[in-house]
Order: C-alpha cells, then structure tokens, then sequence
C-alpha cells in the first residue's frame, strides 16, 4: 500500500511539473542550431504555442511566477545589447490570461477553431514584443523577420498542437460536450 501512496505522489508532482519543464524545453530549444531556414526562424515563438496549448488544459499548472522567470530566460537568451528584457514575460502572461478568459470557445471545438484562436493569440504576441522593441530601442525595426516568425509558427502548429495535446494532463473539458454523459438519473445506456 505504500507503493501505490509513492506512485501516486510521483505522479501528482510529475503532472504538477510537467508544463514547466515542456516550457522550459522550448525556451532552450530556441537556442538550437538548426539547419533548417525557416524552422530556425519561428523558434521564438515555439513557446508562445506551449503557453497556449497548456492553458487550453490546465492553466492553473503555469502559474504567473513561472511564466515570468521563463519568460525572462527566453528574453536574456534571445537578446542582444537594446533588447527589452521582460516583454516575452509579459506575452505569456498576456497569452495565459487570453485564453484562460475564452477557454470556452476554444477547449471541445474542432481543431480549425483552436487554430484561428492561436492565430490571434498569436498576432497580438508578435505585435506586443515588436512594438515594445521598437519603442524600446527607439529605432525603427523592419517587420518582416516578425511577420516570417509568425506565419512559420502558424505552419507549424498543426504539427506540433496534437503532440503537445498528448502530452499535456487530461481536461474534462477536453471531451466534447455530445460524450460528457448526457444519461439522466436511473438511465442505463444499452
């Protein structure tokens, strides 16, 4: 009895820890020196697809103070001398909040649905952190890595969503609204 009382503290904790630690992946897999042009290019906002993946499921698992230490790491890891440390910790925050807010509209819909809101979820990320850099550096900045970044990291998500949906802990909210048990008191299904 002793070992199911560990293994369902190991699993509680490793459930607990699990979108940190994807998170966390992604924030350094942004520094990967991959081959690949385009690829190589969205890398930035691969976390910003996690941050929205993890709080469609389970959002109170990417506490605020997580976002902003991961957030901050990605900043310091991606800029130069002039970059805004800060303004990624922001976007997932800002991200989290967004869906967390419309979680109705976007967990039990079809896919295409999900993907549309990523798109402007999205977009308003790429227009936070460009416009914060801009005014930052206080120099104009050309938008077109921006708008590249972007429409890779839309490309990607197809992709990448289903293994992160697999991945992230079951939501009762995942299951479509038809299959949540519609049986009445006393019913039996056939």
């Amino acid at each position: 009895m002793r070992t199911d009382g560990t293994l369902a503290l190991l699993d509680r904790w490793g459930r607990a820890a699990l979108p940190g630690t994807v998170l966390l992946f992604f924030v350094l897999l942004t520094l990967a020196p991959l081959r690949a042009p385009y690829i190589s290019d969205a890398l930035p906002l691969l976390p910003a697809l996690v941050v929205f993946q993890f709080s469609l499921a389970t959002p109170e698992r990417l506490p605020g103070p997580l976002l902003l230490a991961l957030g901050v790491l990605l900043d310091l890891l991606l800029g130069g001398p002039g970059a805004p440390v800060g303004i990624s910790a922001l976007g997932f925050v800002l991200i989290r909040a967004a869906v967390v807010a419309n979680r109705r509209y976007l967990v039990g819909v079809p896919f295409l649905f999900q993907w549309i809101g990523f798109c402007i979820v999205c977009w308003g990320f790429v227009a936070l952190v460009w416009a914060f850099t801009t005014l930052w550096t206080w120099a104009p900045i050309d938008p077109v890595p921006a708008m590249l970044q972007y429409v890779v990291v839309i490309v990607i998500y197809p992709l990448l969503a289903p293994l992160l949906a697999r991945v992230r802990a079951r939501d009762p909210l995942n299951i479509p609204e038809l299959s949540r048990g519609g049986a009445r008191t006393g019913e039996t299904t056939p």
